[in-house]
């Protein structure tokens, strides 16, 4: 017969079993809040070690001088030219005079009645030279303009020009031969082998003349260079030519202080995230880790140890206008800053991003070392995770005792509870025999 436990005997065997694995979980639930808290830690030291990989970035992007070198350029007359300068300029004014551009060789055959069925003619090869390199064209007398142009543009050795078609309005076609890059070094010419027919059948002709750059510098220098993009006359500077003209344009090269103070700025921001985060971090389930109080004392000792052995008259980053507030974050006072630059500017590069010494060199190379697979981040979550795994094991241990207390407990309150159901029935059978005999009632 089944039964419900209690219904025999009136015990709220299921009520009485629940609150005795509640005292009996006890050991359990504080297993899990342990883990709970490991998970949060856990959580945590990756948020740690996010926030620390953005910070070494933003220190590596800083930790070289050529990202503290900035240079502004300015143009007279950018319709001719423009200007453009890299980490290894220096400030000054040059004049510069476009005389003439560089242009690209273009080469165009004779007129063709169509572009896809009348052959070249002839017999042979047509091979295109450029610059000691060359391609050849096999059977090119056999090949249409439309199949001889897509033969040069496919060729895996093509030297450097592009074949195109262009229609006329009289409906008559032509192969027009174009060099990819402009300048006298780059002029392609056309041999053919087989009868003479091929080369008088196509009869290449030069449309366009190859012409290098000419510029004048300073009314003195002339410089001619294959490319309208000169990137070697001025040291550190490119040149755009944009057309020719007759009157020199004035290029103006400054240092770009603002530039700096922003890449001082992206120095400042980034310490004050990562302070930040470690702040925070201590408020809550890393409170009294070792490992925070281990990073802030290694960053703390950058700051404190200023660089040595550079050739600059600033030593402290406080000297160029970044400080700690009272609440330990950077600041930056960009008067100050200018200031510096205008004083010694390379001393101030040589500050953020000397080698081995610059501030901005040695956070990077720290953040890299807290970051590294057995670095003290790796560790931390390393033990962490440990932790978790020995609390899964001890939960499961817990869980199967449960498991075994709970059945023995209902094997307990079902035998009482049958026991007790027993003892009614026999009392409600007494009470009725009782009930039954002669002047029981009288005497009781």
């Amino acid at each position: 017969m089944i039964r419900s436990p209690g219904i025999g005997s009136g015990l709220d065997v299921n009520s009485i079993v629940n609150q005795l694995l509640a005292i009996e979980r006890r050991p359990l639930n504080l297993i899990e809040r342990k883990q709970s808290d490991a998970k949060a830690q856990l959580s945590d030291i990756g948020r740690l070690n996010s926030t620390m990989a953005t910070f070494q970035t933003a220190m590596r992007d800083l930790s070289s001088l050529s990202d503290f070198k900035f240079f502004s350029t300015t143009s007279s007359d950018e319709t001719v030219i423009g200007a453009s300068a890299d980490s290894t300029a220096a400030t000054g004014t040059f004049s510069v005079r476009v005389d003439n551009l560089a242009v690209a060789q273009k080469q165009s055959s004779r007129a063709y009645a169509d572009s896809g069925t009348t052959t070249i003619g002839g017999t042979g090869d047509m091979t295109i030279t450029l610059g000691g390199n060359s391609t050849t064209i096999l059977n090119a007398g056999s090949l249409t303009l439309t199949g001889l142009r897509d033969a040069i543009n496919n060729a895996s050795d093509n030297p450097g020009v592009t074949a195109s078609i262009l229609s006329e309005n009289s409906g008559s076609f032509r192969l027009i031969l174009t060099s990819n890059d402009t300048g006298l070094a780059n002029q392609a010419t056309l041999g053919f082998s087989g009868t003479a027919g091929d080369a008088a059948n196509l009869n290449m002709t030069q449309i366009v003349a190859a012409e290098d750059a000419s510029i004048l510098v300073d009314n003195t220098f002339t410089i001619t260079r294959s490319s309208n993009t000169i990137t070697d006359a001025i040291s550190g500077v490119t040149l755009n030519l944009v057309s020719e003209s007759t009157t020199a344009a004035s290029i103006n090269i400054n240092r770009d202080n603002a530039k700096v103070a922003e890449s001082a700025q992206t120095f400042i921001d980034s310490y004050n995230d990562l302070q930040s985060m470690i702040d925070g971090l201590r408020k809550g389930s890393l409170q009294g880790d070792n490992s925070l109080l281990s990073m802030e004392s290694q960053l703390r000792s950058i700051f404190n140890n200023p660089p040595t052995g550079q050739n600059s008259q600033y030593t402290y980053l406080s000297e160029i206008g970044v400080s700690f507030d009272k609440l330990g974050k950077l600041s930056l006072d960009t008067d100050k800053l200018n200031t510096a630059l205008d004083t010694d500017f390379s001393g101030v590069a040589e500050l953020f991003a000397n080698d081995d010494q610059g501030y901005a060199f040695r956070l990077e190379a720290l953040a890299t070392s807290l970051l590294a697979p057995d670095g003290l981040l790796d560790a931390r979550k390393s033990g962490i995770e440990t932790r978790i795994d020995s609390f899964d094991l001890r939960i499961e241990r817990e869980e199967y005792r449960l498991t075994l207390v709970e059945s023995r407990l209902r094997k307990q309150f079902t035998a009482l509870d049958t026991l007790l159901s027993s003892m009614q029935s026999t009392s409600n059978f007494l009470s009725q025999q009782l009930a039954s005999l002669p002047n029981f009632s009288k005497q009781k």
